[in-house]
């Protein structure tokens, strides 16, 4: 009766202790929220020199980014088991697409781990500086086997990465990137120094709607000056390739919203006139024959063939812009073609 009541303590402490360790778990939701292995110090040179290479700052559509590296004399084992714990994570290329997530959400944690295989325990010979030859493969191994605990049996880490992603409020999306590096073996072939890099790396990226709003954005500028610049400088008979109609009216704002964006420029003008009338006079001065799109509308190609010409010019009835005109004609030039 005692060792039963000896056995089910001890087994609860078991299941409490590991409902510690699982509740400890907490996923980090910021940069500040991920812990620093005890002891790893900062590696402040080794981490401009990584920034540098980024080049984040070409990227027009990420808001922060932040590169912290840290080293430890830890073992890369340790060092994943630390992390592990305190953020969780699933082993596997599972990625969930933090899109799909409500705002202020984050994804699970998964990791993968690259352990040292049988090419890195070859026995490759190297000469050293002072013509000695070193058994490298085998000598790697037995120094894994006499100073580290492997991950599982035989299998010693190279690299994990951990990496989980963040729905912000405003539906920018955050991704978390923690990279555990055995650098162990790094300082000469055949020197071993217990090294382990922790490299974090937190990018906050504009969501599709910011972007899509910033373009849209960008094309209102970008046409409300195309607009003026048109108003104040109507295309002249040379830039269109063909003469005005009597009476045309120039639509400065129509044009530069159909431009805008647009590997051509189109030039817009409403008429009084019905499309029969614009079409008879273009066809008498232009010498071609224009070709029916149907519902009254017609196109008379300038450069390239039909149905989609390089250049044309377009008349149709008057049903979007209201008022009096009764036809609408635009030229459709190549964009810099005139320059």
């Amino acid at each position: 009766m005692i060792k039963q009541k000896l056995f089910f303590g001890f087994l609860s402490t078991i299941i409490v202790l590991n409902i510690r360790v699982v509740f400890s778990a907490q996923i980090p939701k910021s940069e500040s929220g991920i812990p620093i292995f005890t002891g790893a110090s900062r590696d402040m040179e080794t981490e401009k020199e990584r920034k540098e290479q980024m080049s984040w700052e070409n990227d027009p559509n990420l808001r922060s980014a932040i590169l912290k590296l840290y080293i430890t004399a830890a073992s890369a084992e340790e060092v994943f088991g630390f992390y592990l714990q305190a953020i969780g994570g699933k082993e596997g290329d599972y990625y969930e697409d933090p899109v799909n997530l409500s705002p202020g959400s984050t994804t699970p944690v998964s990791y993968e781990i690259e352990t040292y295989n049988e090419q890195d325990f070859d026995d490759a010979m190297y000469d050293s500086d002072f013509g000695e030859s070193k058994h490298l493969g085998k000598w790697r191994k037995d120094t894994l086997i006499k100073n580290r605990k492997p991950y599982k049996a035989g299998q010693w880490i190279k690299h994990v990465c951990f990496e989980w992603g963040k729905k912000e409020a405003n539906s920018d999306l955050t991704t978390f990137y923690l990279n555990i590096f055995d650098n162990s073996f790094d300082v000469v072939p055949n020197e071993y120094k217990p090294t382990t890099e922790i490299e974090i790396q937190v990018t906050t990226s504009k969501s599709e709607e910011a972007m899509m709003d910033e373009i849209d954005e960008d094309m209102d500028r970008d046409t409300e000056s195309l607009s003026r610049s048109l108003a104040s400088h109507p295309p002249t008979e040379k830039v269109l390739g063909v003469p005005l109609y009597p009476g045309a009216k120039f639509d400065a704002a129509n044009s530069a919203g159909m431009s805008t964006g647009n590997d051509y420029a189109m030039y817009l003008y409403l008429i009084n006139d019905p499309p029969a009338k614009v079409v008879s006079f273009y066809e008498q001065k232009l010498k071609i024959k224009a070709e029916s799109m149907g519902n009254d509308q017609y196109m008379i190609p300038l450069k390239g063939k039909m149905p989609v010409p390089d250049e044309g010019l377009s008349i149709q009835p008057n049903t979007m812009f209201g008022g009096n005109a009764k036809t609408v004609m635009t030229v459709q030039k190549m964009a810099g073609g005139n320059e």
